[in-house]
């Protein structure tokens, strides 16, 4: 069955050699050739997004049996793969962004006090680190950025903390 391309070629005139070569079925037309390009760069941010419903939320390990099912519950961690993506996302462009008002106090220190911490983490950075210790990071100084893994197990890890303590706090 014959399939009509359309091929948009790009490149940076201040970088060497770089250059896409894309092929779509939307006609150049109909969006700007500008505009698709645009779409393709965000291409990262889809990759990890999926990467972190993948890795993160487990999604293809969940044995759902039928369609609505899976659908409910990528609609569910979908939601939450977003909010995990920005607050990852924010925090490592904006690292030494006040932690709050994003992240509830008491939140902050549940995590202060499980990680044995002598404050509550002050900024982005330092709570995403956090979050990732308690998912089993071990934050040396060679590590590098955590990964979606280490950050799931850790933000589920806190989720019940949150959760049992809330439920403590509760009056019969």
């Amino acid at each position: 069955m014959p399939l009509t391309l359309w091929c948009i070629r790009c490149w940076e005139a201040k970088a060497d050699g770089l250059e896409w070569i894309l092929l779509t079925t939307i006609e150049p037309a109909l969006y700007s050739a500008v505009v698709q390009v645009d779409w393709y760069a965000c291409r990262w941010l889809i990759e990890e997004y999926h990467k972190c419903l993948k890795t993160g939320c487990g999604i293809e390990a969940r044995q759902l049996e039928t369609a609505e099912a899976l659908m409910r519950l990528a609609g569910f961690l979908g939601s939450l793969a977003v909010r995990l993506l920005q607050l990852r996302t924010f925090s490592r462009s904006h690292p030494e962004h006040p932690v709050q008002p994003l992240i509830p106090e008491a939140m902050l220190e549940l995590l202060r006090v499980r990680l044995g911490l002598f404050a509550i983490p002050a900024t982005l950075g330092e709570f995403w680190r956090s979050v990732a210790r308690l998912g089993g990071f071990l934050a040396r100084k060679s590590d590098g950025q955590p990964g979606w893994q280490t950050l799931w197990r850790g933000w589920l890890r806190l989720q019940d903390f949150c959760w049992g303590a809330d439920f403590a706090l509760k009056k019969p």
